[in-house]
């Protein structure tokens, strides 16, 4: 059965130039014409490849070679395509059905934050402790080097503290984490008193002068960084870097591309902001390798206590605060078997 002609475009795949033809069905197949009635293409119905139907959108159909017709009127097509009997396919079915739509929505969003919560993190921890080492150690000498001149700046501690601080620690570190490969480095925090320090991807302890400063040097400082050797072992800046790579590939995907800068800052951040589950792992490993060394939890304590009372001086904090998505003080004290009102007794 033969059906009325629509008016379309021929585009041949090859030029920009556009050919007016006409389209019809007749006996199972969609040809596509010239004015004069010559026969250009024949397809059947049964393997069309035709775009999505709007309300009052043009419709395209793809032929052989990658040429395309364009139909203008594509209510039209589908009308024509349906009363010749080729059903809509179930994405167009479910278009023309705002619940479905609306459920189909759902169902995206629920598998992208499935993917996210639960798909992402699984991924980016087996990938993180597959990396060489050396890769993973270029991943921290990059995040370091996009830190210093943003938010760090050159350590103004005497060389001497510096030496006495890595000593102490050093000692601690052969005792609390045999074998662990690590590298502390000083700085100064670029705004704000910077009582802080972070571990990156590959070994590198961040210490900032601040911290190096409040504590003496004591156990709390062994403390602090026992709790930073916990995130180096576990690679708990790889996965967070790595995460936030993936969150900006995806955001890339989603809303436009960006530049590298652009792109590192946020990641760098990303990384340092850490979980709380990593947090609260790492606490418990502060523990244990202040035990390994031969020191009690008490130092621990006392240097939640000082970086819970430096983070409230700081009230609007230029570097990440250490303790910004971290879990509450008085709940990391308590997993410590310490009271919040500890802190009342600690030597700040």
């Amino acid at each position: 059965m033969t059906r009325p002609a629509l008016e379309g475009l021929l585009f041949d795949g090859r030029t920009a130039a556009a050919a007016p033809v006409r389209v019809l069905i007749e006996e199972g197949s969609l040809l596509v014409t010239a004015p004069d009635g010559a026969v250009l293409h024949r397809r059947p119905l049964s393997g069309l490849q035709v775009s999505e139907p709007f309300a009052s959108a043009p419709r395209q159909v793809t032929l052989p070679g990658g040429a395309v017709v364009e139909v203008a009127d594509g209510a039209g097509l589908t009308t024509a395509l349906a009363a010749a009997g080729r059903p809509a396919t179930l994405v167009e079915r479910l278009q023309q059905r705002w619940p479905a739509a609306a459920v189909s929505l759902l169902a995206a969003v629920a598998l992208l934050w499935a993917g996210y919560v639960h798909g992402l993190p699984a991924a980016v921890r087996l990938i993180a402790r597959s990396l060489p080492g050396d890769v993973e150690r270029r991943l921290g000498e990059g995040a370091l080097e996009l830190l210093d001149g943003r938010l760090l700046r050159p350590s103004a501690l005497p060389e001497a503290e510096q030496r006495e601080a890595e000593e102490r620690l050093a000692a601690a570190a052969r005792l609390g984490a045999p074998g662990l490969r690590f590298q502390l480095v000083f700085r100064s925090a670029a705004r704000g008193p910077g009582v802080n320090a972070f571990a990156l991807p590959g070994g590198t302890i961040v210490l900032l002068d601040e911290l190096v400063r409040r504590t003496g040097g004591d156990d709390r400082l062994v403390a602090v960084v026992g709790h930073e050797l916990a995130h180096v072992s576990r690679h708990h800046a790889t996965e967070a870097l790595l995460r936030a790579a993936g969150v900006g590939a995806a955001a890339s995907m989603l809303w436009g591309d960006f530049s590298g800068q652009a792109a590192s800052v946020p990641a760098v951040l990303a990384m340092l902001a850490g979980s709380r589950a990593a947090e609260r792992e790492a606490d418990e490993e502060a523990v244990r390798f202040l035990a390994a060394a031969g020191r009690t939890a008490r130092p621990m304590i006392e240097a939640l206590c000082l970086l819970a009372a430096a983070s409230a001086e700081q009230g609007d904090p230029r570097l990440p605060d250490l303790l910004s998505t971290h879990p509450d003080v008085g709940e990391r004290l308590a997993r410590l078997g310490a009271p919040e009102a500890a802190c009342g007794a600690a030597a700040p």
